[in-house]
């Protein structure tokens, strides 16, 4: 499984790769999950610098047991998403999530293999 990190780009109204960051076995475990963390697939917090040059720290974690995802994105030392779901199947690139950067740059994240 990786989490992709993709940009709006204004040009050309077209999705940009930022980058793929795998979730690797045995990487914690998410703090409200009662998932031993073999079940889980994690991203322990990751920074990456965007087009903008805005700079963020990512984390993910991905549930084999319910197929359960959390992101978490922080910006500045302050969160600025913390979203949870459940994909459809593993394979789906399902649930995604869309935000506004504080310095105005849309960004997509999304889990999938």
């Amino acid at each position: 499984m990786k989490l992709y990190v993709q940009y709006g780009e204004e040009l050309s109204s077209q999705w940009q790769r930022v980058c793929e960051l795998d979730l690797k076995p045995g990487v914690g475990s998410h703090p409200q999950s009662m998932a031993t963390s073999r079940d889980v697939l994690g991203l322990n917090p990751e920074s990456i610098v965007l087009p903008n040059g805005e700079q963020l720290e990512i984390s993910a974690y991905y549930s084999l047991g319910n197929r359960g995802i959390s992101i978490n994105i922080v910006g500045n030392d302050k969160t600025l998403i913390q979203v949870g779901g459940f994909k459809h199947s593993e394979t789906s690139y399902d649930p995604s999530v869309i935000f506004l950067t504080p310095k105005g740059l849309y960004l997509s994240l999304l889990v999938g293999q």
